[in-house]
């Protein structure tokens, strides 16, 4: 019987490895693009059903369909269009909703103690204004979305469907050693840090929450109640 050469033998071997591991690759790089593809079309799914309740006047209802997609998928590759449109349906729910806002302080002010005058406290802090998320998104949490506008209105928006109307103030500060989470980890990993700002809202059923502004790492500006939630964890946290 003829017999292989040794060397000849441990390079047939050593190619169909390297064979298999390339065909290991592809595979797992296809199955990969498959699941991206995948994620995009139910996303594209949740836009088109948020997109739907906007323009039927559901703003709540609309935010509340977004909270489906994580927004962290939104800057992976492929996700460019759905990025755009997710905030400009995010923009125009939470612009018909602080005018909603306005119209409840109002009404709430005219019928009892609470007041609920808006203000001009934010004309120089105009980077605490706009949209921000709850950071850590829980379903069994009450919390979804804050906004808060310029003249100080500020609207709690809730996955129940509910929300929060209030009015609040801004002030400089200098307090260190508050409890928040490291926003741009992506984790529940925890820190402390130096508040640049104060925010007071009065709530119109009369309650007052306080909220520690600062600037992450990546330039964002966040707010953080400070408070510790079930030992190791920040009860309210959010990001624009």
């Amino acid at each position: 019987m003829k017999k292989i050469p040794v060397l000849l033998s441990l390079f047939t071997v050593v190619t169909l490895g390297l064979a298999g591991c390339g065909s290991s690759q592809a595979s797992s790089s296809a199955s990969s693009s498959s699941k991206n593809q995948s994620k995009i079309s139910e996303d594209e799914g949740i836009i088109k059903t948020a997109r739907n309740l906007n323009e039927d006047g559901h703003y709540q209802d609309s935010n509340k369909a977004l909270n489906g997609i994580q927004i962290t998928d939104l800057s992976k590759k492929g996700f460019s269009s759905l990025k755009s449109e997710y905030f400009q349906i995010q923009k125009s729910n939470d612009a018909f909703l602080l005018k909603q806002g306005k119209k409840q302080n109002q009404a709430a002010a005219n019928n009892g103690s609470t007041s609920l005058n808006t203000n001009d406290s934010f004309s120089d802090y105009s980077k605490f204004v706009g949209d921000y998320s709850f950071y850590n998104y829980d379903s069994n949490r009450q919390q979804s979305d804050l906004v808060i506008d310029s003249d100080g209105t500020v609207v709690q928006e809730n996955n129940d469907g509910t929300s929060f109307h209030g009015v609040a103030t801004i002030s400089s500060t200098n307090q260190s050693g508050i409890l928040s989470y490291d926003v741009t980890s992506g984790t529940n990993d925890t820190k402390s840090i130096n508040a640049n700002v104060k925010i007071d809202v009065t709530w119109s059923n009369g309650e007052n929450e306080t909220y520690y502004g600062y600037t992450s790492y990546d330039g964002g500006a966040v707010l953080t109640d400070g408070k510790p939630y079930k030992g190791d964890l920040v009860n309210e946290v959010w990001v624009q």
